[in-house]
């Protein structure tokens, strides 16, 4: 190692694009991967790169800091769920800006994130944390209808149940034991359509880049997100208006976020929230349909490099539509030939895989991404693709693979 001039970052965890971007600014990078698995890409493109155990926040500290005695660190960034906690506890050991770490904990305890919503009377969502199915029967009695049981720290729609009433409590707490659920928490079932708003702070301002429409599966996974959101402006408008007054409320200081919203008969309601980048591709919809970058902003706004947002308007729009055939043995794959160089077709499985139910989003089979002059014309093109791909199996479909009606 040797000193040099010029910002540097920590990146903890994650695939190659933060790196990259920073790379692109001329930003010095180390990046922290955990040690017990393999070395990743984004270890290869970085200037340096350690490998830790991110579950040991000591660990991750004694790691960078002879980095920072050399480089100063400027930053400890992160846009993967399991580098999000360790990212802001190596910011604070070091001392650089950030998000706190009481900040990324309470984003990641969706107990604790109720607890302070209706602290502050804002999105109001009734709620228990639970111990047993007879407490969750007992909710679903007091709520006077159907309730959601999925773990207070869960990602990815994981464990999540819809519990019909308290005579499927017994059934539902079965279904979230054995898809590995911990920390059960029941909130009161929202009805209505879901959409993400998808924002950037920089020292405590917020700017909401985009707003998008989810298709979402009888088990909770995404089946599909299409932008700009195609609901009217003024429902549009509460939903950003909320989400400006949760990020104040949890302090979110710097950096993206990812704030799932259900617009419900009473207004919006916030479902979760995560300090990164939404997944399944938002990314690159934001991109397409809005031409922010969010990957570059995470690592260029904080130093400097790069203005922070105003808020965009779209300039097209942009949809992905995942794959999920029946559960069965794959027997054959066709993919049709792709005329549009801007769609994108990815089939995950092949001839003699074996595909389960969707229980959370590992379990699709693939995605088509497009984009289109505006959003209604994004689906169509990403919809009629996504028709034209051949996943057949041997088995039956099940409910779960279709997505849920509007």
């Amino acid at each position: 190692m040797s000193e040099g001039s010029g910002p540097a970052v920590a990146i903890i965890a994650g695939t190659p694009q933060l790196v990259d971007a920073a790379r692109s600014l001329g930003v010095r990078t180390v990046f922290a991967y955990a040690a017990d698995g393999p070395r990743p890409r984004a270890a290869d493109a970085a200037d340096h790169a350690v490998a830790v155990d991110l579950e040991d926040d000591g660990a991750v500290l004694a790691a960078l800091a002879p980095f920072h005695e050399l480089y100063r660190i400027d930053r400890v960034l992160s846009l993967t769920e399991r580098g999000l906690l360790p990212a802001a506890a190596a910011a604070e050991g070091l001392g650089v800006p950030g998000n706190s770490l009481g900040t990324v904990r309470l984003l990641q305890d969706k107990r604790r994130m109720r607890e302070l919503l209706g602290a502050r009377g804002l999105s109001p969502v009734r709620s228990r944390s639970l111990t047993s199915a007879a407490g969750l029967a007992d909710f679903c009695r007091e709520v006077g209808g159907p309730a959601i049981l999925k773990p207070a720290g869960g990602s990815a729609s994981k464990a999540v149940c819809r519990v019909a009433g308290p005579e499927d409590a017994g059934a539902a707490w079965q279904r979230f034991t054995a898809a590995g659920g911990t920390e059960p928490l029941a909130e009161e079932f929202l009805d209505g359509p879901e959409i993400s708003v998808e924002a950037f702070s920089h020292q405590g301002r917020h700017t909401i880049v985009a707003i998008t429409d989810k298709q979402i599966l009888p088990s909770f996974v995404e089946a599909g997100h299409t932008m700009p959101s195609a609901l009217p402006p003024a429902t549009l408008k509460r939903a950003a208006e909320l989400t400006l007054a949760f990020l104040d409320a949890v302090e979110l200081r710097e950096g993206p976020s990812h704030t799932e919203v259900k617009v419900t008969g009473r207004g919006p309601r916030v479902i979760e929230s995560h300090n990164r980048v939404g997944g399944d591709k938002i990314r690159e919809l934001t991109r397409r349909a809005y031409g922010v970058d969010l990957v570059g902003l995470t690592v260029g706004c904080p130093l400097g490099l790069l203005p922070a947002p105003s808020e965009p308007l779209a300039r097209g729009g942009a949809a992905i539509r995942f794959l999920t055939p029946a559960p069965g043995t794959v027997r054959r794959v066709r993919t049709p030939d792709v005329h549009d160089t801007a769609a994108v077709v990815e089939v995950e499985v092949g001839v003699g895989d074996v595909i389960g139910p969707v229980r959370h989003s590992g379990d699709r089979a693939g995605y088509v991404l497009t984009d289109g002059t505006d959003a209604a014309d994004a689906a169509r093109r990403c919809e009629h693709l996504a028709r034209q791909v051949l996943i057949e199996v041997d088995g039956a479909a099940h409910a779960s693979d279709r997505p849920a009606e509007d």
